[in-house]
């Protein structure tokens, strides 16, 4: 009787409902990822995707008092930088149009010893002066400063607070740069916390550091690790869209890469969707701010190394890389699908098989490997033994990675294929 009782309650509450069960699918709710799971409700951070390439709109080249550019922000509708180590302990304002000097700002109680990283909330600005290419470096500090001392034009000088700080885990001696893992050129300010992301020489993955933003001396809290495959040097965070952004090269080629990371619980940066997208086309030696302006889009900086790079403004926007989830209307397993044959395909067309379409209507829309949607299509369609098949041509895509996106009515079903 007993476990006649036991065996009703978990059905009424694990399967009557029928949406607290589907409530503990976990998986890949990305339609983009190459493992997208139509079941998963909840993401559990296993999406994977295929490489991608991305070429930012070369926005505008910037005056050579800012030639190391390194740490970027958006405020008063304009970009804020300042330059890398040994510079004036100086904040330049960019004009987003032209790339002109608009204002400058001197942090009078401050050294600019080796200024990486701007970040910013509401009320401050928060400078950090943690770079430490050697790794023999232990006066680490943040500058904050508060907004509302800048004036809205003309040069001026402003004070700072400090915050001190050290890492928990820092070795006593670091024999050179290649072993070290304790440089720092990325900062977020989130919530009641700034959060710094490592720029580790050694195995080119990032740590990530928490400090409180009140000024002070601190030993930070190592919070998480992640392997970025190459050396980070700027990161922002996106308030609204919730939504960060890593920028970083690879050593030894100093080809620039983004990391984009969304759908993540709290400040768990790295649990939810992790999106490489690489930028071989971005001919700069070091891209070293990032910086969100408005919704996904924003720009990039790059310093200027020799006469033949010169400190470089690009604008990106992240938004075909970063879809929204599987609709979150859907309240039990989808069936709907679709297969692709041949697959590989080196023919004229490819053949979608559609199965379960729960709708007469839907869309069809395909995208090259960078997101860019490819328009027009040209595709037949017809019914054979009551299944929808339709054929795609194909013979004036370039051979690489394609993907098949598919929507009727709630749901959207995603899969890629091969032109060789």
């Amino acid at each position: 009787m007993r476990y006649f009782i036991w065996r009703l309650a978990f059905s009424f509450l694990f399967v009557g409902s029928g949406q607290m069960l589907f409530a503990q699918v976990l998986g890949c709710t990305n339609p983009q990822a190459v493992n997208f799971q139509p079941r998963a409700k909840q993401n559990n951070g296993s999406c994977t995707y295929n490489p991608t390439a991305y070429k930012p709109f070369k926005s505008f080249i910037l005056p050579k008092e800012v030639n190391e550019t390194s740490g970027l922000i958006f405020w008063r509708n304009s970009l804020w930088t300042h330059n890398d180590s040994g510079g004036l302990p100086m904040l330049y304002r960019i004009d987003t149009v032209d790339g002109t000097v608009e204002q400058r700002i001197r942090v009078k109680n401050a050294t600019n010893t080796d200024w990486e990283e701007l970040a910013a909330d509401s009320l401050y600005i928060y400078v950090g002066d943690f770079g430490n290419n050697s790794g023999h470096r232990h006066d680490l500090v943040i500058y904050k400063i508060r907004k509302s001392d800048i004036p809205t034009t003309g040069d001026d000088a402003v004070s700072s607070e400090k915050i001190f700080f050290q890492y928990p885990d820092y070795p006593v001696y670091i024999a050179k740069r290649s072993k070290n893992n304790y440089d720092c050129e990325a900062m977020i300010a989130v919530g009641d916390s700034l959060y710094l992301f490592s720029k580790d020489w050694q195995d080119s993955r990032t740590r990530v550091y928490r400090l409180p933003k009140t000024p002070g001396n601190y030993v930070a809290d190592l919070v998480d690790s992640f392997n970025t495959a190459g050396l980070v040097t700027a990161a922002d965070y996106n308030r609204s869209k919730h939504k960060v952004v890593l920028l970083g090269y690879t050593r030894g080629n100093w080809a620039p890469f983004m990391w984009l990371l969304w759908d993540f619980k709290g400040h768990a940066f790295f649990s939810g969707n992790k999106r490489r997208i690489d930028m071989p086309a971005v001919t700069a030696p070091q891209t070293e701010g990032v910086t969100f302006t408005k919704g996904d889009d924003g720009f990039i900086s790059s310093e200027g190394r020799n006469p033949f790079f010169k400190p470089t403004a690009y604008h990106f926007d992240i938004s075909p890389f970063t879809c929204a989830n599987r609709p979150a209307s859907v309240q039990h397993p989808i069936t709907f699908t679709f297969t692709l044959h041949p697959n590989p395909v080196s023919k004229r067309t490819v053949s979608i098989y559609l199965v379960n379409l729960p709708e007469k209507e839907y869309s069809l829309k395909l995208y090259d490997s960078s997101g860019k949607q490819i328009i027009p299509l040209h595709y037949d369609t017809f019914s054979k033994r009551g299944k929808i098949i339709i054929k795609l041509r194909i013979s004036k895509l370039k051979t690489g990675t394609y993907f098949v996106r598919i929507q009727s009515g709630k749901y959207t079903v995603e899969h890629k294929f091969i032109r060789e």
